[in-house]
């Protein structure tokens, strides 16, 4: 194996892990040769793309897309992936050409897999993402998501949990909050199978399962939000549950777990002070807009168990947000809102709870004192 191939190999590993800066830095040495001797190589081109828009640096990744698109037209030699991810990023109708020209060549092939099929869903659901965003304005933006969700189904055979979370967004955006709901609720079913296919296979192969739960965090945590805006909080808990499974030291998800208990108490309030008005998706979507004017009693015994439940949550998310990068503007909105939240709720739990619901060791009321909460704040608890 010669030293480019191991070293590509080892940055997908790296990307895998979601480590983009020890990918460049596996990278670098090769960095001079994109543009002499490696300048037609596409694989490096694609790979030295990727850990640059996985680092944040589209603005370098951009003319590498495009050179390797024009390399490879037809997607036969590197895959169609490229064509995708600069659509994405050239967005309009520019941006929906580029990514039809990927699903046409993946189209063509003539002994479609399972994963060809995901690609080409894949890459419809990105197209009702640009015809959501940047032609909403469209007169035909609306037919067009409906035509393309319609064809993202019927490839899938209706089991694709993305597109089911796609269309949920879509009647939301129509106001049809009954039918987000059913989409929402099917999208967790075929989400459920599909981190429980992941998981088997580990189990049967020895296969690594990282890369393809890590891919799952993302729209996991949309569904979750989701969820939470049509009041689904029974799935969106379960959601979240996932989230934790995949990524036990994921902030967002003990932020979005946090929340959702949040919701629960304000919403259990809200019932208590109206016991004669029947809550739908359609009016909750409407009171998540006025939660703030719903004060909470927090010595309320109806709410005890999610009130407490959401100060845990929070209290892990706050200690995860110890160490984060001061540069990261995400997760740092995701520690100011915790903080937020917690000061509303009365606060952390102690660091002494935290360590027996996390590792679940105590002894007549002690803490194993090997097992130190301190760990959450560690730099690869992220």
């Amino acid at each position: 194996m010669s030293n480019l191939e191991e070293t590509l190999k080892n940055v997908r590993v790296a990307l895998s892990e979601n480590d983009a800066k020890r990918a460049l830095k596996l990278l670098k040495p090769f960095k001079k040769s994109l543009s002499s001797e490696n300048s037609n190589n596409l694989i490096l081109k694609q790979v030295y793309a990727e850990a640059y828009l996985e680092h944040g640096q589209l603005e370098k990744a951009y003319p590498i897309l495009v050179s390797c698109c024009e390399m490879d037209p037809t997607g036969t030699s590197g895959g169609c992936d490229k064509f995708f991810t600069l659509g994405q990023i050239i967005g309009g109708k520019d941006g929906l050409e580029v990514m039809q020209k990927g699903i046409d060549n993946i189209s063509i092939i003539k002994e479609m897999t399972k994963e060809h099929t995901e690609k080409i869903v894949s890459g419809l659901l990105s197209m009702i993402e640009i015809w959501m965003t940047d032609l909403c304005m469209e007169p035909n933006a609306e037919s067009e998501c409906e035509q393309l969700i319609t064809n993202a189904m019927g490839i899938s055979s209706e089991s694709s949990p993305e597109a089911w979370l796609t269309l949920g967004s879509i009647r939301i955006s129509q106001q049809r909050f009954s039918d987000a709901t059913n989409a929402f609720t099917q999208a967790w079913k075929y989400f459920e199978i599909k981190k429980n296919e992941a998981g088997k296979a580990a189990l049967d192969n020895g296969a690594p399962t990282h890369e393809e739960y890590a891919e799952m965090l993302q729209p996991l945590s949309s569904l979750a939000k989701m969820c939470m805006e049509v009041g689904l909080y029974d799935v969106a808990l379960k959601v979240e549950n996932a989230i934790k499974d995949i990524d036990e030291d994921n902030l967002e998800g003990y932020y979005l777990e946090g929340f959702t208990n949040y919701l629960i108490c304000k919403i259990e309030t809200f019932k208590v002070q109206n016991p004669n008005i029947d809550l739908t998706p359609e009016n909750i979507y409407e009171f998540n807009q006025h939660i703030q004017e719903i004060p909470l009693q927090l010595e309320n015994e109806a709410i005890a168990e999610p009130l407490h439940e959401a100060r845990v949550a929070l209290s892990f998310a706050k200690r995860l947000g110890d160490n984060i990068d001061s540069k990261d503007e995400v997760a740092n909105e995701l520690v100011s809102g915790t903080v937020a939240l917690l000061g509303e709720i009365g606060g952390p739990v102690s660091d002494e709870e935290l360590q027996q619901l996390r590792k679940g060791v105590a002894v007549d009321g002690e803490i194993d004192e090997e097992i130190d909460i301190e760990y959450l704040s560690e730099d690869d608890g992220n």
